[in-house]
């Protein structure tokens, strides 16, 4: 799982990425030093179980992905089966270039689960 956190760190504007379970257990992270991966991952199943909860409510079935844009950066969250990716982005990163390395690392990710 490492090898495709440190290949999507990779993308210029990518600052981190983690993968959490949907309980926010860290199961693997790239973040680097001054980012606490127990805080966004924690913070990741709040959102995650939040943005369920509504889609659930508006009858728009099961969270895929969710973009996020702050002030300051933006956070992509994305469905990998059991786990959920987070990636951590400057805020003028191009997001269809992370959407396309985010859909190609997602299914990369739920072939190694289904191993």
């Amino acid at each position: 799982m490492y090898e495709i956190l440190n290949r999507l760190n990779k993308i210029e504007g990518v600052n981190g990425s983690l993968l959490i379970g949907k309980d926010g257990i860290v199961v693997a992270a790239d973040l680097g030093t001054e980012t606490d991966e127990n805080a966004v991952a924690a913070v990741g199943s709040q959102i995650l179980s939040s943005l369920q909860g509504a889609l659930n409510r508006m009858g728009m079935g099961d969270f895929r992905r969710f973009i996020i844009t702050g002030s300051n950066g933006k956070v992509i969250m994305a469905d990998a089966s059991s786990v959920l990716l987070i990636l951590l982005l400057d805020l003028d990163t191009n997001i269809g270039l992370a959407g396309v390395e985010v859909r190609q690392a997602i299914a990369e990710i739920r072939e190694k689960i289904q191993m």
